[in-house]
């Protein structure tokens, strides 16, 4: 998994500071600061494949960030960066800071085996706090798989996934269709697909 940088505590001052001149990007979770395991090959090219097709999909009505933009969990002190963050709104910067946003309406996080049970679990927990998120999203990079976690407008959260390169996906937080064969176009799966 992720391993701590120190075992001290940070405020999100000293986080930012720090971030800043970092040449590898961490997250921060409750004062501690930590390091973020580099992307596989199967990873990037999903994260491009999104990026590219979403942006395209959302163009003149959303913004879409790739992984360089970090979301504020102000409720959960946490500031994490999200594989793929997607505004439609006018952005809220935290304390005006140009790198960090507060209002994403979708997450899209790209699982990996170090990364699921946290992405699945502690992280959905804190997004679910954002009162702008109305969807967060996984994608496996082992098979075609993708998982969303909606939000209903009692404020609860339901689940549904979409299997198979020939199936369609629809986001209805940025009312848009993907197709999992553009998501997943030029990943080479270790295993049979589903």
């Amino acid at each position: 998994m992720r391993a701590l940088l120190k075992q001290r505590k940070y405020t999100p001052a000293e986080y930012l500071a720090l971030e800043e001149k970092a040449e590898t990007k961490s997250e921060y979770w409750n004062g501690e600061i930590v390091a973020m395991a580099g992307g596989n090959i199967n990873h990037q090219q999903i994260v491009s494949n999104l990026t590219v097709v979403v942006s395209n999909k959302v163009k003149g009505r959303c913004r879409v960030f790739p992984s360089e933009m970090k979301v504020w969990v102000k409720k959960r002190d946490k500031f994490f960066y999200p594989d793929l963050t997607v505004i439609c709104d006018k952005p809220s910067f935290y304390k005006n800071r140009q790198d960090t946003i507060d209002n994403p309406q979708l997450i899209i996080e790209v699982l990996s085996k170090s990364t699921a049970r946290f992405d699945r679990a502690e992280k959905f927990l804190s997004y679910q706090t954002l009162d702008s998120l109305q969807e967060y999203v996984l994608v496996s990079q082992e098979k075609a798989v993708v998982e969303q976690h909606i939000k209903r407008e009692d404020g609860n959260w339901i689940y549904q996934a979409t299997i198979g390169l020939e199936s369609t996906v629809e986001f209805p937080s940025v009312k848009t269709k993907l197709d999992l064969k553009e998501i997943y176009d030029l990943v080479e799966f270790e295993v049979e697909n589903l």
